[in-house]
């Protein structure tokens, strides 16, 4: 189990680079044990060499086992509940990592990455094993760092054998899907308050980004929050007036505070190009003309 993406290349992948790639999937710890230092000898402590170690620390103290947890664990598990009828905790398959193990692949990721900045894959495989660990604070922190790198290199990133994960000009774009999709993963564990720590941070970096502060307006809502969700939503709108889902929660939220502007808004959408929206809005609005 590789925790790292790999990104085939036909340009500047060095023969030890193969090598590599082979006894990883294989699973060969022996082998890799052997090359690495070979590799790291050759060509010095790049970035990929920094990778190759991570990798070969986990496959070398890796275990999975079955686990009782309140949040859903990653992959699949069995959800049991109470006599309420609501969800109480997760059965699943867990891998786990020996507080040695643990100890050497977080050490020579900073390392690495305090050598290599700019090298992401590096900074995301410290945040997948920290997340696969429950470390959700410490996975928090290190989204921060990486935050903070981006204002400096203008989301110039690397990754393996130092290239650039995203299209040219399109490196912020590649960093907010990373970004979704590490809210995502604190949302589905219910972790909402680390969620919003980590939705403030986005937008303490990226004021105007459209998807955060429409996530922070859904966490809101999700909180029985309605004014606070309904004022994010207002924001939202004044940045991207065509956004129809935004229209459309802004709509929904009105229901309960002012109806002339809960049909105001709706009313925009009785011909949005987007038939879930459309139908929607037709439907809120008669139910808000009973």
């Amino acid at each position: 189990m590789l925790f790292l993406f790999t990104m085939e290349s036909a340009f500047g992948q060095s023969a030890y680079y193969e090598k590599y790639q082979n006894l990883a999937h294989s699973g060969d710890t022996v082998g890799l044990a052997k090359l690495i230092p070979e590799w790291e000898k050759a060509e010095g402590s790049t970035g990929d060499v920094y990778a190759a170690w991570f990798n070969y620390y986990l496959l070398t103290d890796m275990s999975d086992c079955l686990s009782l947890t309140v949040s859903k664990p990653n992959g699949e598990s069995i959800a049991f509940q109470d006599s309420t009828g609501k969800v109480a905790g997760y059965i699943g398959g867990q891998t786990t990592f020996g507080s040695r193990g643990m100890q050497l692949v977080l050490k020579k990721l900073d390392e690495g990455i305090a050598k290599y900045p700019d090298r992401v894959d590096l900074a995301f495989g410290k945040v997948h094993l920290l997340l696969n660990q429950y470390f959700f604070k410490d996975a928090v922190k290190e989204l921060h760092r990486v935050l903070d790198r981006s204002l400096v290199n203008k989301n110039e990133w690397k990754w393996t054998h130092d290239e650039s994960p995203a299209n040219d000009g399109e490196g912020q774009l590649f960093l907010r899907s990373c970004m979704q999709d590490y809210f995502t993963q604190f949302y589905e564990q219910r972790q909402d308050s680390l969620a919003m720590v980590f939705v403030d941070d986005v937008i303490q970096h990226y004021p105007k980004s459209v998807y955060f502060l429409n996530n922070k307006a859904a966490l809101y809502a999700q909180n029985g929050k309605t004014k606070e969700a309904l004022d994010m939503f207002l924001k939202i709108h004044e940045l991207d007036p065509s956004d129809d889902l935004v229209t459309l929660n802004i709509g929904l939220l009105y229901r309960g505070i002012d109806k002339k502007k809960a049909k105001s808004y709706l009313e925009k959408l009785v011909k949005s190009s987007d038939e879930r929206v459309r139908g929607a809005a037709t439907g809120a609005l008669e139910e808000l003309s009973r």
